[in-house]
């Protein structure tokens, strides 16, 4: 039985999965970006855990990035012009 929060979730099935790393206090942390390749306006992150070097950090990145994804090839993705800057 599908509940309002399952139906709304639907998107993450249709969205294209990056790793985000930042540096704090000497640790760096990881998270996940869900982003929905038809709204690239809705999007949603996913903390992963902080680890002690850059390079650990990549990895696991990487590998949870690879699991995430619904679309194993890597051929969704975001369009680059998708979002409308003024650069007035």
């Amino acid at each position: 039985m599908l509940t309002e929060i399952d139906q709304d979730d639907d998107w993450l099935l249709d969205s294209e999965v990056q790793y985000r790393i930042t540096k704090e206090d000497g640790q760096w942390e990881v998270s996940l970006l869900f982003m929905d390749i038809h709204d690239p306006k809705r999007f949603l992150i996913r903390y992963i855990g902080v680890y002690r070097t850059e390079k650990l950090a990549r990895i696991t990145g990487k590998i949870m990035t690879d699991l995430a994804a619904r679309d194993p090839r890597g051929t969704q993705r975001v369009k680059k012009n998708a979002f409308n800057f003024c650069c007035n």
